[in-house]
């Protein structure tokens, strides 16, 4: 029996023997290969729910990616939903032939995305009249007064009501994990 404690090459030899009489020795080599080290891999991913994610990665030779810490069956990548806001963790191992090393953890979490804002739609205004500042429900609201959604304001704007017409305001929720919510339109109305 050999022992598997310490990786290199050993070569064992066997002989036969019949009524006292000695075969000549056969020789068997045995290669004990080291066991690969866990991968390197980032301890946690985090992605916002309904989010794109792509393959999981990691650093290490003949990777095997699970859904178990132990036993299951390896696949050459994982690519993790991201439809129900939890945490999974995911398990990759490094081989080198036939030898499987330990398995790295790592933490896939999915953020809940913030519900889209309610609002109140129209609001109207008198000419001149003194306006109030826009309000919505959500706990991170972004304020933006372009349907692009670009340079954003935490503060809520306050309508001009000098000029006759309607201007169109645009609010998303956003969590602190950066998550953002679809968004809501608002039509301001000044008449005369």
């Amino acid at each position: 029996t050999i022992s598997t404690a310490t990786a290199g090459t050993t070569t064992q030899y066997v002989s036969q023997t019949v009524a006292g009489c000695e075969s000549p020795r056969a020789s068997i080599v045995i290669t004990i290969t080291a066991t690969p080290a866990a991968p390197t891999a980032t301890t946690a991913v985090a992605y916002c729910q309904g989010a794109t994610a792509t393959a999981l990665t990691a650093t290490g030779t003949g990777l095997l990616w699970y859904t178990v810490p132990t036993g299951g069956t390896g696949t050459a990548s994982i690519i993790p939903p991201t439809t129900t806001a939890t945490t999974t963790p995911y398990y990759v191992s490094s081989t080198l032939g036939s030898c499987e090393g330990p398995r790295a953890t790592i933490n896939v979490i999915v953020n809940p995305t913030p519900s889209t804002p309610v609002v109140t739609s129209p609001i109207a205004y008198c000419q001149n009249a003194t306006a109030v500042a826009l309000t919505a429900s959500g706990t991170n609201l972004i304020w933006y007064n372009n349907s692009t959604l670009n340079n954003g304001s935490s503060t809520a704007p306050t309508p001009v009501t000098t000029t006759v017409g309607n201007t169109t305001y645009y609010v998303i929720d956003s969590s602190n994990a950066g998550c953002k919510s679809g968004s809501s339109s608002l039509v301001v109305t000044v008449n005369a």
